[in-house]
């Protein structure tokens, strides 16, 4: 298992095509805010349209774009390209087709905008989600996206013409996009001062990885610097200065995310799940996890499972 790998299982992530949007003329869709744990994404088929999020310039979005907020922030789709909307606009149709739920404003004729709507559901607080910006727009034509187009193609085809089963597909096949999407964001935007920035570093990568498979280790600041062949000092200027973080706050926030994890997909005990991730007391445990999470571990239980 690869890091991405690793960083995905931690996010327990899954994903959902909710609607495919066929619309023409003037119109406009709001999308609220999100539930704490949920990105967006769009998918243009064909057509273009204007993805509009407050404090961010209007992004165009035209066929081979896919557009993600991985915070699920709220936002506008519409096709009134310089005009100040901000409400939903036009009277729309809506049926299930066995797949997906469609979504148009049009009675005959080929649509201007082909679209796919869909939402990935994940870990609050997920560390890989922390690290990706507001907005997170590929087109699947550059070479580093290339197998975006093969798995929208096949997401468009189960969208249009469902088999048995097509609902289960295109939710594969949606978790699947994250990957690849995330994949060619890092491919084509290194980063400087984030996770991804600490495991590209000759040294302190190797420590970072160690964190990432044995979160359950007893780990120390002199332990980590070994690892990447670093004075504890050193490792700690290094780390802090491509951060702005320490060490243990990181393995902290591994911990936790495999606690949450653990909660949610076993029945453990949280006495259990607290060794597990490194922990020598469950009290010790629940402390982090609620200042982590809003709440104790029992009651993230409750509302997960």
């Amino acid at each position: 298992m690869d890091v991405l790998d690793r960083l995905i299982e931690l996010t327990c992530l899954h994903g959902a095509l909710e609607q495919r949007c066929l619309l023409g003329g003037e119109w406009a869709l709001a999308h609220p805010r999100a539930s704490e744990g949920e990105a967006f994404y769009h998918v243009v088929l064909s057509g273009e349209c204007t993805l509009r999020v407050h404090g961010h310039p209007d992004t165009l979005l035209v066929a081979g774009h896919v557009a993600m907020l991985p915070r699920g922030d709220a936002h506008l789709l519409t096709m009134l390209k310089g005009k100040p909307v901000d409400a939903e606009i036009g009277d729309m149709n809506t049926h299930f087709n066995g797949a997906v739920t469609v979504r148009t404003n049009i009675s005959s004729g080929p649509p201007a905008l082909d679209l796919l709507c869909g939402r990935f559901s994940y870990t609050p607080d997920a560390l890989l989600i922390s690290v990706l910006p507001d907005i997170v727009k590929m087109s699947f034509e550059r070479s580093e996206a290339r197998s975006l187009a093969t798995l929208v193609a096949m997401m468009r085809k189960e969208a249009n013409e469902p088999g048995p089963g097509g609902q289960s597909v295109v939710s594969s096949l949606s978790t699947a996009l994250f990957t690849l999407l995330v994949r060619a964001h890092l491919a084509l935007r290194p980063s400087t001062d984030d996770v991804f920035a600490l495991l590209a570093h000759p040294r302190i990568g190797a420590s970072v990885v160690e964190m990432l498979e044995r979160p359950a280790e007893n780990w120390t600041i002199a332990m980590l610097a070994s690892r990447s062949a670093m004075s504890r000092a050193t490792y700690m200027r290094a780390f802090g200065a491509l951060t702005g973080d320490s060490p243990m706050s990181l393995l902290t926030c591994i911990r936790m995310q495999l606690g949450a994890k653990l909660l949610s997909r076993t029945g453990k005990s949280v006495a259990i799940i607290a060794d597990d991730v490194g922990y020598r007391s469950e009290s010790a445990f629940s402390k982090n996890f609620k200042a982590a999470y809003g709440v104790p571990p029992a009651l993230f239980r409750q509302t997960r499972t």
